[in-house]
């Protein structure tokens, strides 16, 4: 099985404060290979602006297309889609684990948002 790495760092600039929630670096300088990482987040951007929580700047990303620097932070993804990968994307990569990197067609992320969507 697959070492799901999940870190929430945050960079302190002056007043600036950037949330980030995963990278694809991160992913594969825990192991995971590029390629996997790679569709992984492509998913991700999919599925965040299919629901609309992309910002302006992340779907620019996503049209330009997602590479291993991809990253999910409050600059690429909205304040609702940071609530809901806040507190969710961790249940979301243990979801995952067995199927990680192959486009599950965002069923298993699907899945987390609804029961998210009821408990909120």
């Amino acid at each position: 099985m697959l070492e799901i790495m999940r870190v929430m760092w945050y960079n302190t600039m002056g007043c600036d404060t950037m949330k980030t929630i995963d990278k694809a670096a991160w992913q594969i300088d825990g192991g995971v290979p590029q390629e996997k990482a790679v569709s992984h987040f492509r998913l991700m951007f999919e599925w965040l602006g299919g629901h609309g929580m992309l910002t302006e700047d992340g779907e620019e990303e996503l049209e330009d297309g997602i590479d291993d620097c991809a990253v999910l932070n409050d600059e690429l993804v909205n304040g609702q889609g940071m609530a809901f990968l806040e507190k969710c994307y961790d249940d979301y990569l243990k979801a995952a684990a067995d199927f990680y990197g192959n486009d599950d067609g965002g069923s298993a992320l699907e899945d987390i948002y609804r029961k998210y969507c009821a408990d909120t």
